[in-house]
């Protein structure tokens, strides 16, 4: 191999590895597309209560500032349809929120007076601007975008305040986007 071509491919190499000193960064915009996840269905009756409860699993870093994590907590029905939602401005690391569904039952057609619900904790897509604007700065890309969040859904006597399910098994909930190809054949 001649000697320019082993500096091309060093060059090239570096590039790729995201080289601070070859590769300059322009002002870019990321986008993270934010998360959904949703619980099961469980039952609940006119005596018990469900309660979702989410807690930011980012440490804390003293000097660091922390990337805001909004988040939305919402009840749905097992047909689909938003029952009660709270929209929590910031969950800040190593911090929760808790948002309860008390159900009111309308009808007595059934004897036990049961109903059923999931628990959906949604978080908001973030913008993340690169701050050097000058041509001649150095890249810096964030190691973790947006929101590192934890929740469990537990439902509990009214009563006696006594726990009768609790589960953290929440699913993510997959995006679909359309993106227009361009015809092989149009001209």
């Amino acid at each position: 191999m001649s000697r320019p071509a082993i500096s091309r491919s060093v060059f090239l190499a570096l590039l790729l590895l995201g080289c601070p000193a070859i590769a300059y960064a322009q002002t870019v915009s990321v986008v993270n597309p934010g998360t959904t996840m949703t619980s099961g269905i469980v039952g609940i009756t006119s005596t018990q209560t469900a309660r979702l409860n989410v807690v930011n699993l980012q440490q804390v870093i003293p000097g660091i500032a922390a990337v805001a994590c909004p988040a939305t907590l919402e009840f749905y029905d097992e047909a689909g349809n938003q029952l009660k939602q709270f929209a929590v401005a910031n969950i800040s690391p190593s911090t929760g929120a808790t948002f309860a569904f008390k159900p009111v039952m309308t009808t007595s057609a059934s004897p036990v007076n049961r109903f059923q619900l999931r628990a959906v904790v949604a978080t908001a897509p973030l913008n993340i601007l690169n701050p050097l604007s000058n041509t001649n700065a150095i890249a810096v890309m964030p190691s973790l975008l947006g929101c590192n969040l934890m929740a469990s859904l537990e439902i509990s006597d009214d009563a006696t305040g006594v726990t009768h399910i609790i589960t953290t098994d929440f699913r993510m909930m997959t995006y679909y986007s359309a993106m227009p190809m361009a015809s092989p054949f149009a001209r």
